[in-house]
């Protein structure tokens, strides 16, 4: 490593990240004491940046490089050092870390891998085999966590590799609000991201450079479709109906079945007359082709959401004419940098120096996670005479207000148009990716506040009977909210899922059903974060707690465990009780597939990510039925 090229990028650091660094290669605690007064934290810009004096940096410098330059032995390198690491957390994420967080945050930085807890004085029988249903990233985490434990597992998945989403999905500009510093594995921190948020096309060669490195294609059976899991409760296992691309089916078995395909997988095309009579190009942002030109085309797209967002951010530059179909405006929060390009000092720091990206891994979720959560929670008296339902959701109402009034002009028609009538949070906040506000405002770019009226052959006729001719109409109207609903799955008894859920899809911790044996919803209701954080959080903890059951059973020698009808029925009262306080259930005119068509709120979790962590270290043996 060159040393001058190492001072230079080191100088550019974050003075917080350093000392942590510093203090874990040399194993010098004082390190804290010396340098942690001396630093400050921007409170609002990502991240809440280290901020030092000269002198401080230049000493913190010349520290991290004799460190590196000097013999290292296994204790200065002990990343796992919890009395060490507690001290550092509050001079490298720039705020007091209460200790029930310290366990997660561990885990959560990449400094180690999750930790057993309950014994492991009996192994997990030879015989246990897993079949997971999904190689996207939730497949993937659980076929590693698998892989562990010692256990055998099989992947299905219906495509010809792995990624799931950011396989099949590649619309322009496709991408994700949360960091991509945190969106990843925690074992598998990478610090060769180009942008602050991860795109489609890098993220799928993350997946694809994981399945490589762990071999994962060996086990992973493509081109195969799940159409049934039935319970077969002679053998104590699940038959596992599959079908490949030229027909032919076949029955495997497995203990377990944990099922990884996510429950936004089939898109949802609106219901509009003449749709299909438009003669002109169609196109679903789910099923895109990247073969589609829309330079100099008369384009219309139908939809508000995030997709759309970035949609139009990536095309706005290249068609002739743009009509957007806003059928409800969402809070859009503005991006805090100037560009969202990762700087070369923090991919070359990430590269060369230990602990580097593993740190800022952690601040990319300790700023998205649980110090959010109060945007979500409703403060009744705040509420009554506010659009926010909260002094905290005002702030973010406030910051969003403010990036309408600078860009279209406080009280312009635009203005009118892209503003909410419900409390952020109500549906999904979007981050303007760079551009699209702006794009809004430009001279060949027009704003529908409404759904289409009907499609003909030309084109779209408005909701006041203006007709809009069209070369291309793009759909980023979401998709079907699913949750299993197109897998024939049976349990006891041949009692179906479907037929338990109805129109509210519920489940007890690990994503457990009564009457469903050995079957993990990974995906599973009520268990995705909606306030920070993101969907890799909550597979890396299911996947932990997975193996926990196995290991229970393994412990009591039993084949099978099924959650108790009391357990689930009193887990589900107490979600549904937590709910109540949250946003969700205080803006029903906000149009979310949050809710199931019965109204209630099923995907988001109204917890903490911290009391999600904790609820699963392990099963409650109690709240089963061991056979």
């Amino acid at each position: 490593m060159d040393r001058d090229s190492l001072t230079t990028h080191l100088r550019q650091a974050d003075p917080g990240v350093l000392v942590a660094v510093l203090a874990q290669l040399t194993g010098d605690s004082s390190v804290v004491d010396r340098f942690g007064p001396r630093i400050t934290h921007v409170p609002d810009p990502p991240e809440r940046a280290g901020v030092a004096d000269a002198a401080t940096m230049e000493e913190l410098v010349t520290g991290v490089v004799e460190a590196l330059d000097a013999p290292r032995s296994e204790t200065a390198l002990a990343a796992d050092d919890v009395r060490l690491f507690t001290r550092l957390l509050p001079v490298a994420l720039g705020s007091e870390v209460d200790d029930e967080f310290v366990p997660l945050l561990l885990e959560q930085g990449g400094f180690q891998l999750s930790q057993p807890t309950l014994p492991r004085t009996v192994p997990i029988p030879e015989t246990t085999n897993v079949a997971i249903i999904g190689a996207g990233i939730a497949g993937i985490i659980t076929a590693l966590a698998a892989a562990d434990a010692g256990v055998s597992y099989q992947i299905f998945d219906r495509n010809d590799e792995v990624g799931g989403t950011w396989l099949t999905t590649r619309y322009p500009g496709i991408g994700v609000d949360t960091p991509s510093a945190y969106y990843s594995l925690s074992r598998e921190v990478n610090p060769e991201w180009t942008s602050y948020y991860p795109q489609g096309a890098e993220y799928q060669s993350y997946l694809v450079a994981l399945a490589d490195k762990y071999e994962l294609r060996e086990r992973t059976r493509f081109g195969t479709e799940v159409e049934a899991l039935w319970w077969d409760d002679e053998r104590k296992q699940w038959q596992i109906h599959a079908v490949d691309r030229d027909g032919n089916r076949d029955i495997s078995y497995a203990t377990a079945v944990v099922t990884a395909a996510g429950y936004l997988n089939r898109p949802r095309w609106p219901d509009l007359v003449g749709r299909q009579s438009f003669e002109g190009v169609s196109i679903h942002s789910a099923q895109w082709d990247p073969s589609l030109d829309l330079a100099g085309k008369r384009v219309a797209i139908i939809g508000a959401g995030c997709t759309a967002v970035q949609i139009v951010d990536a095309c706005v530059n290249e068609v002739e004419h743009l009509t957007v179909f806003q059928r409800q405006p969402h809070w859009v929060a503005p991006r805090k940098r100037l560009t969202d390009d990762v700087p070369e000092h923090r991919r070359y720091l990430g590269r060369h120096v230990p602990f580097y990206a593993n740190w800022h891994r952690l601040k990319s979720y300790w700023a998205t996670a649980d110090n959010n959560y109060p945007v979500i929670l409703r403060d009744p008296e705040w509420a009554r005479d506010h659009l926010s339902i909260s002094q905290a959701n005002d702030v973010l109402l406030q910051m969003c207000m403010t990036y309408i009034t600078e860009t279209f002009g406080e009280g312009s028609e635009l203005a009118k148009k892209v503003t909410p009538d419900f409390a952020p949070y109500g549906k999904r906040i979007i981050r303007d990716p760079g551009g699209y506000y702006a794009a809004l405002t430009r001279d060949h770019v027009d704003v529908e506040a409404s759904e289409p009226a009907g499609v003909n052959a030309k084109g779209i006729v408005t909701q006041d009977g203006r007709q809009i001719d069209l070369d291309v109409i793009i759909y980023a109207t979401g998709y079907h909210l699913d949750f299993l609903s197109t897998v024939d799955i049976r349990g006891r008894d041949g009692a179906t899922l479907r037929e338990e859920w109805g129109d509210s899809p519920r489940s007890y911790r690990g994503g457990t059903v009564p009457g469903f044996p050995n079957l993990f919803i990974n995906s599973a209701p009520n268990y995705s974060p909606g306030h920070g954080a993101g969907a890799n959080f909550s597979m890396e903890v299911m996947a932990h707690y997975i193996i926990e059951c196995l290991q229970l059973m393994a412990l009591r020698e039993a084949t099978s465990m099924e959650v108790t009808r009391e357990a689930y029925d009193q887990y589900v009262a107490e979600i549904d009780d937590a709910m109540s306080r949250t946003v969700w259930c205080h803006t029903p005119n906000a149009h979310t597939y949050y809710r199931s068509g019965s109204g209630r709120v099923v995907v988001a979790t109204p917890y903490r990510l911290v009391d999600i962590w904790h609820q699963h270290r392990a099963p409650i043996e109690e709240h089963f039925a061991l056979s």
